[in-house]
């Protein structure tokens, strides 16, 4: 029995049946990687990621963080992160620490309940 069933969070996230993050989430990572694709080339480029990661963390990934995405998710031939990619690293981090995930959220104006509640994006 996996300790994951009593994990609100993670059932909030993950279709337990299917293993796939629920319909929400999708969006939400969807919202989320559009906001940050500031040229909207369905990639992004370094300063991109580094918009993402300080909006997220506080500050810019380090270089070893870089790396390790180039390495473990998919990547053009520019190293520019795919949206394919963002949903993979995503997709890892929900299953392991889905509260870690939800914090991310939260970061980006999203409740609890996965439900936007204020917005980051600037309306033109």
């Amino acid at each position: 029995m996996s300790e994951q069933l009593e994990d609100p969070v993670y059932d909030l996230m993950v279709d337990e049946e299917t293993g796939d993050l629920r319909p929400k989430v999708d969006k939400i990572l969807e919202e989320i990687f559009n906001n940050f694709d500031k040229d909207k080339d369905g990639k992004w480029n370094l300063k991109e990621i580094q918009e993402f990661a300080t909006a997220t963390n506080g500050r810019p990934f380090e270089d070893s963080v870089i790396e390790e995405i180039v390495e473990s998710f998919e990547v053009d031939e520019e190293n520019a992160l795919l949206y394919s990619g963002f949903y993979q690293m995503y997709y890892m981090q929900t299953l392991s620490e889905p509260a870690e995930t939800l914090k991310d959220f939260k970061k980006h104006g999203y409740d609890e309940n996965l439900d936007l509640v204020s917005s980051r994006t600037e309306k033109s």
